[in-house]
């Protein structure tokens, strides 16, 4: 039998918007969720957020270019959601589980982000969805 990739929680839900401020500035007079600081993140293209909800997260990917892959992804979708993320513990033998399983990796090895070491997983493994595992 497979091993499985066991996970803790919803780490976050990413959504990918044109407008970081506008979409943290809705959110919070929507929502009522709090400010959160605004990073750039050069190295994957995007100026990202993370607000908290409970001991779920929304992190709000900007593009930094239209040629950066959130770019890409709002010009062929439009702004929603991106990804799904996943909180586990031992994220590389994680990746390694799911790859042993057939799952197709965009990351075979883990590496920072903006909610801690990362990980993602190719949407067509997991039926059309982008799944990050985080490690924090």
């Amino acid at each position: 039998m497979a091993e499985v990739c066991a996970v803790n929680y919803v780490d976050h839900v990413g959504v990918a918007v044109s407008d970081i401020q506008a979409a943290l500035e809705f959110f919070g007079a929507n929502f009522g969720t709090p400010d959160a600081e605004t990073v750039d993140l050069a190295d994957q293209g995007v100026r990202a957020c993370l607000i908290a909800v409970g001991q779920t997260r929304i992190e709000l990917l900007q593009p930094l270019t239209p040629e950066s892959a959130v770019g890409r992804f709002i010009e062929r979708r439009g702004e929603g959601l991106h990804h799904l993320a996943l909180n586990v513990d031992d994220i590389a033998g994680k990746l390694q589980i799911l790859s042993a399983n057939g799952l197709s990796l965009i990351d075979e090895q883990p590496r920072h982000g903006l909610s801690g070491t990362i990980g993602f997983v190719h949407p067509r493994s997991v039926f059309g969805v982008l799944t990050e595992l985080v490690e924090n």
